[in-house]
């Protein structure tokens, strides 16, 4: 099995995948999308619309795209089971929390820093206003949720919704802070604490800090 992952490692749903692959313990190599005149044409041609991650797997000869269904087919790579729970009533859960994080979570943190870049123009304060309140919701639903004294995002076990949290939730927690959600925080600090995620941090320090928003002070 040899697996290629076109990805960054500062990218948050890049991080997401990069968690589920230590997760299950499997080897793959990184390929590094640095937005190159060398790299891009080999990335789009993996992923027409230019999202990470990309997942290659050169044995199947097949290409797998949009992190949760990447995730979805590595979890099958490795048995089954591990990130997706074979129980249909709990894998319903472990997915819903995945769309969660990914729409509402995910979704207002990237147009907020699509906006705070520039990219379209100058910054929409209206819109980044939008945003930073629909995230604020999610923080609401996510504290609520969690209070029913589960470990993880979906149940006590490690999921596929957990793989996306962690790097999801603590580039949006910059944008807008947790505040007052005590059970929240601490579910973030197990995530910061996972050692999968640790090693999916340290491979992107050494790319610095590309978030254009300062550390959380709360």
């Amino acid at each position: 099995m040899a697996l290629l992952l076109w990805s960054h490692p500062y990218a948050g749903y890049g991080q997401k995948t990069s968690v589920a692959l230590y997760e299950l313990g499997l080897p793959f190599e990184l390929k590094l999308v640095d937005g190159s005149p060398e790299v891009m044409p080999g990335f789009m041609a993996v992923s027409p619309f230019g999202k990470m991650p990309a997942l290659v797997d050169t044995d199947a000869g097949r290409t797998v795209i949009e992190s949760s269904i990447v995730i979805e087919y590595l979890d099958r790579l490795a048995g089954g089971g591990k990130l997706i729970p074979a129980d249909p009533e709990q894998a319903l859960e472990v997915r819903f929390m995945d769309r969660i994080l990914d729409t509402y979570v995910g979704g207002p943190m990237n147009r907020i820093v699509f906006n705070r870049l520039g990219r379209a123009g100058e910054p929409h304060a209206g819109a980044i206003a939008n945003d930073e309140r629909e995230l604020a919701t999610a923080w609401d639903m996510l504290e609520a949720r969690l209070s029913d004294g589960r470990t993880w995002a979906a149940s006590d076990s490690f999921s596929l919704a957990d793989c996306g949290a962690a790097p999801l939730m603590t580039y949006a927690r910059r944008l807008v802070p947790f505040g007052d959600r005590p059970t929240l925080r601490a579910y973030h600090a197990r995530l910061m604490a996972r050692p999968s995620f640790v090693k999916a941090l340290e491979d992107a320090a050494p790319f610095g800090n590309l978030m254009p928003a300062p550390l959380p002070e709360d």
